[in-house]
């Protein structure tokens, strides 16, 4: 059985000489995960989880860059490579992808993986770690709800890193799904992604660069039709910048918000690196 030694470290720059978290164990190999947990290609809910080292954060160094974190939401489930709507008791069972480490949420995806709820591997994706509201939310004119976190970029993926996720289907009956992304870069940078641009609107904002390291935090409003991004540093105490407005299809009673790491869906490719992704003071309402 090969196994992935889990030896690297981050540094900040706020002190470089130390480290923000350290590891402890070893990260088997995605094939030896598949075979333990009796991961089968295609299967839609895998129940044998997948376990791996664990992320041990510098807390008191990151509250330096963030500043106090706040508790965990508990209502929440999970989204993994092997499987969907992990409910809260059965988090531990899916340490290779998810941790919490005081009130730090820990995602994290390897090199060479794939969501294989798809099936084989030419159908497989790159998939995703991903926590959500575990209970979609209702929407009605004028009831605004709000998704607000603090992102740390250990070590950051081509990846989106929240959703915005609308229930029902247009009149056509396709899925409505998501007004847009926000996403990172292997390179770290942060930006703001329409899903379906208007004629002659540029498809991406550039909401942060050369973050590798670093944290940015971020609020979204959304009411089923009408949504807000704001984003501003950690630490500033000033009022949030807005990125952009816009509305989209209206969402047929219900929205729900999605944040960690989704590499894509892209069939037959694979998480083209190690990630590492720190979430702190995640609120809703």
């Amino acid at each position: 059985m090969k196994t992935i030694l889990c030896s690297a470290l981050l540094t900040t720059n706020l002190l470089a000489a130390e480290p923000l978290y350290t590891c402890e164990g070893t990260d088997p190999s995605f094939a030896a995960v598949q075979q333990s947990s009796g991961s089968k290609p295609g299967e839609r809910f895998n129940k044998g989880g997948a376990l791996g080292s664990r992320i041990h954060v510098n807390h008191e160094l990151l509250e330096k860059q963030v500043g106090k974190t706040g508790p965990i939401p508990q209502d929440i489930a999970l989204h993994t490579e092997f499987s969907g709507g992990i409910n809260r008791k059965d988090f531990g069972q899916w340490t290779r992808w998810y941790q919490e480490d005081g009130n730090v949420q820990v995602f994290r995806l390897f090199k060479g993986e794939q969501n294989i709820r798809g099936g084989e591997a030419e159908k497989g994706s790159p998939g995703r770690t991903e926590a959500y509201t575990a209970h979609a939310l209702a929407v009605a004119p004028g009831t605004w709800h709000e998704y607000e976190a603090t992102y740390t970029f250990a070590q950051p993926v081509g990846a989106c890193i929240f959703q915005l996720m609308h229930d029902g289907k247009d009149k056509a009956g396709n899925p409505l799904l998501w007004p847009f992304h926000i996403e990172m870069s292997a390179a770290g940078e942060v930006h703001f992604l329409f899903r379906r641009p208007q004629s002659g609107q540029e498809r991406k904002i550039v909401m942060a660069e050369n973050m590798v390291g670093k944290s940015l935090s971020l609020k979204v409003r959304a009411n089923g039709e009408d949504y807000e991004v704001y984003q501003k540093e950690p630490l500033d105490q000033g009022p949030w910048k807005l990125v952009t407005k816009g509305s989209y299809a209206k969402a047929q009673g219900k929205i729900s918000f999605r944040w960690g790491m989704y590499c894509g869906s892209k069939k037959g490719q694979t998480v083209p690196n190690d990630a590492l992704l720190f979430v702190t003071g995640v609120k809703f309402q």
